[in-house]
């Protein structure tokens, strides 16, 4: 009776003793066959970008999620790793003008350089006078377009139009603005036409015009950029006009998020525009908003005077991180399994990291084997991120030495806005 308790505690003990000697065995080998090894990330080169001096953003973050996320994807075989295009294109067949009621009662000239043109006149809201003042809408059968090209009385207004549209046959269409249009007559010769309203409109009452001449062999062109650092003082564009090799003098001014425009100073640099930002350069009143610039441009092409406006929308951005020099890469017999980063950053927010992983095939030419994404919620005090990798991935790619870091990008996920971007970022050595 005495030996049976014994034996209980002895059997007890025993499975006790062997889960840590089963523990030991297993994880020695795992710490010994893992080393870490630090490198630099490689110099920039063209089409690169990153943030140089850290500021602290002011607005309000869109994504504030404090989940940590990480994810490894296979791409496409025939994926090609590619910078993100910096800027983009946006043409115009149209021009804007804004004017009172009291223009419009005497007249407001127009250049048309193509017929069947549409006229719109929308009513705008205006504040001059301190309080909310809305335009009164115009009846269409009040407005006149008289070729200013021909002598008088050569030809009536009516036969300058092809039809009109009300207010309420354009919100039908989507337009609700209290907008009236017309187009122009298919005979309609190009030049000079006065638009007339010859109902009484308030003098200070404001209107904007808008003349779109569709299929017109004119074209303005912008190319700018879409995404632009908050300290930034310029803004970098190319403008030209199809089947026209006038040169433009532009003018350009910057849309408020109140709706006001403000006039910008442009230089002209060896074929290219930089439009002077100004100093106290609002941004938009939330992450999610974005800027604009117009460019109006006035030019003569075969003797006719043809006027464009294009608007082009970009992304206000506060450069508030960027990626330390020093990188840890984490290795498990020959095969890398991670690499860590850690971030300069001016206030806690929720950041993303990704990049491609890319190993050497039998002829030295570098393939892609997976993407790897991470996004977190990074502090003052813990600013590093992990990118993770597949070892079996790695394994059954194929692939060898020297494998490396691709299209390495940074992004400010409060801002939604890119801050980074490397083509070649990382050779992983052991």
């Amino acid at each position: 009776m005495k030996i049976f308790p014994f034996m209980l505690v002895t059997l007890s003990i025993t499975p006790l003793l062997t889960a840590c000697q089963d523990e030991t065995a297993t994880s020695a080998p795992d710490t010994q066959a893992q080393s870490f090894t630090q490198t630099s990330l490689s110099l920039p080169q063209q089409g690169d970008f990153s943030v140089t001096d850290v500021t602290e953003p002011q607005l309000p973050p869109i994504n504030s999620s404090r989940e940590s996320l990480s994810f490894i994807s296979v791409p496409s075989k025939t994926l090609s790793i590619s910078p993100p295009p910096s800027s983009h294109s946006s043409s115009s067949d149209e021009y804007w003008t804004t004017v009172t009621g009291a223009e419009l009662n005497r007249g407001v000239s127009l250049s048309i350089s193509q017929a069947s043109s549409v006229i719109r006149i929308s009513p705008r809201a205006d504040t001059s006078s301190g309080s909310l003042m809305h335009s009164q809408a115009i009846s269409p059968d009040r407005i006149q377009l008289i070729n200013l090209n021909n002598k008088p009385g050569a030809s009536k207004s009516s036969s300058n139009i092809h039809s009109l549209a009300d207010p309420q046959a354009l919100a039908t269409a989507g337009l609700t603005d209290d907008s009236s249009a017309l187009t122009m007559s298919s005979s309609a010769k190009p030049g000079k036409y006065q638009l007339k309203v010859s109902e009484h409109l308030a003098p200070k009452s404001s209107y904007l015009v808008n003349v779109k001449e569709k299929h017109s062999p004119y074209q303005l062109m912008l190319t700018s950029k879409f995404r632009v650092s908050s300290q930034a003082r310029s803004l970098d564009f190319n403008v030209s006009l199809t089947n026209s090799d006038h040169s433009l003098k532009p003018t350009a001014s910057l849309k408020h998020s109140d709706g006001s425009y403000q006039t910008l100073k442009l230089v002209s640099n060896n074929g290219q525009w930089q439009a002077q930002l100004p100093d106290t350069l609002a941004m938009p009143s939330s992450n999610r908003g974005l800027s604009e610039i117009q460019i109006d441009t006035q030019t003569l092409v075969n003797g006719i005077e043809v006027i464009r406006t294009v608007k082009t929308a970009f992304k206000q951005f506060v450069p508030s991180a960027k990626i330390q020099q020093q990188v840890n890469t984490r290795w498990r017999e020959g095969v890398p399994i991670s690499i860590s980063f850690s971030l300069d950053i001016a206030e806690e927010g929720r950041f993303a990291l990704s990049g491609y992983l890319t190993g050497s095939d039998a002829s030295g030419q570098d393939k892609t084997i997976l993407k790897t994404e991470s996004a977190n919620w990074l502090t003052l005090d813990n600013s590093a991120m992990l990118l993770k990798l597949d070892p079996l991935l790695i394994q059954e790619s194929g692939l060898s030495a020297p494998f490396k870091l691709m299209g390495l990008e940074l992004k400010d996920q409060g801002q939604m806005a890119r801050l980074s971007y490397q083509q070649e970022a990382l050779i992983l050595e052991q």
